[in-house]
């Protein structure tokens, strides 16, 4: 074969985009709720700015609601001027609920729970000791939205208890879907986050659906990998390389085995073969184990 033709062969590998395919049942029913939750999310703020409406009387306001990515949240969950409220919910499988809430949403919650302004952003002074009347507020915010949900999605009121939470937070990844709630006022915003159980926008259980879905015909044997085959290797100076930019040719070399490598594992030896006026890599051999 030769080199000429090698050369006229050899194309710079592609690079499609391809969609991650969530591999774990858990990742799954993630994904499936997050679809799910966006799909409601309208309807959801309509249910949440009703239910608060009941606790913020005589407070003009709208709900934005938006689902954010938990990632970059643990620091800020660990911060001692957070307060976080649990609430457990009835579902198939008992799971708790969350609310955090910095301090300066706490305080102009309670300003607008009790009838009062929001006190100016310089005016409020940063701490890790709330009162008694703003943890019940809290509570009661979490309270509220929780029973909203359970309203909307099952069509069940249920007198729920929420209650501080004063241990350190450390949510599993998939557990929960983070729904970012802002309360917008007059030139001002009020915001928190809750942790939702993926349970709360469960579909029919994955064991009982059929075996014709996508997940069941899914064979990983024929997922897609890519690997690398090298085949000549050489050390050149600069001058050569600004003369195959005018349109030089580089004589290379082939190694006489070469390997294909699936990230740094070697895991054949072989040699290039031509077929059908394509290259191809022809394996030798299997690499021994451990190489």
């Amino acid at each position: 074969m030769k080199k000429q033709k090698i050369m006229s062969k050899l194309q710079k590998a592609g690079t499609a985009q391809v969609s991650p395919y969530a591999l774990t049942r858990q990742q799954r029913q993630y994904e499936q709720a997050s679809q799910l939750a966006r799909s409601r999310l309208t309807d959801t703020g309509k249910a949440l700015q009703a239910e608060l409406g009941r606790m913020l009387t005589d407070v003009d306001f709208e709900l934005d609601l938006n689902i954010c990515n938990p990632t970059g949240l643990d620091n800020w969950l660990s911060e001692q001027s957070v307060l976080l409220a649990e609430l457990q919910l009835p579902l198939e499988q008992e799971s708790s609920c969350y609310l955090a809430i910095d301090h300066q949403a706490v305080h102009n919650m309670a300003d607008l729970c009790l009838g009062g302004q929001l006190t100016a952003r310089h005016q409020i002074e940063e701490k890790v000791e709330f009162s008694a009347s703003e943890t019940r507020i809290c509570c009661r915010l979490l309270q509220k939205q929780a029973q909203a949900l359970m309203q909307l999605l099952f069509n069940q009121h249920l007198p729920l208890s929420a209650h501080l939470f004063k241990q350190q937070f450390r949510p599993e990844p998939f557990q929960w879907l983070v729904l970012k709630v802002r309360l917008v006022l007059a030139g001002e915003a009020v915001s928190w986050l809750l942790w939702l159980p993926v349970a709360l926008w469960a579909n029919e259980p994955e064991e009982h659906k059929g075996a014709s879905g996508p997940v069941a015909l899914l064979d990983w044997r024929r997922l897609p990998v890519r690997g690398r085959v090298e085949m000549a290797r050489r050390q050149v100076r600069v001058e050569q390389l600004q003369a195959w930019c005018q349109g030089e040719l580089l004589s290379v070399e082939l190694f006489s085995s070469m390997q294909f490598q699936l990230e740094q594992q070697v895991l054949f030896h072989g040699k290039v073969a031509e077929e059908a006026g394509a290259l191809m890599f022809q394996i030798s051999d299997y690499a021994e184990s451990g190489s």
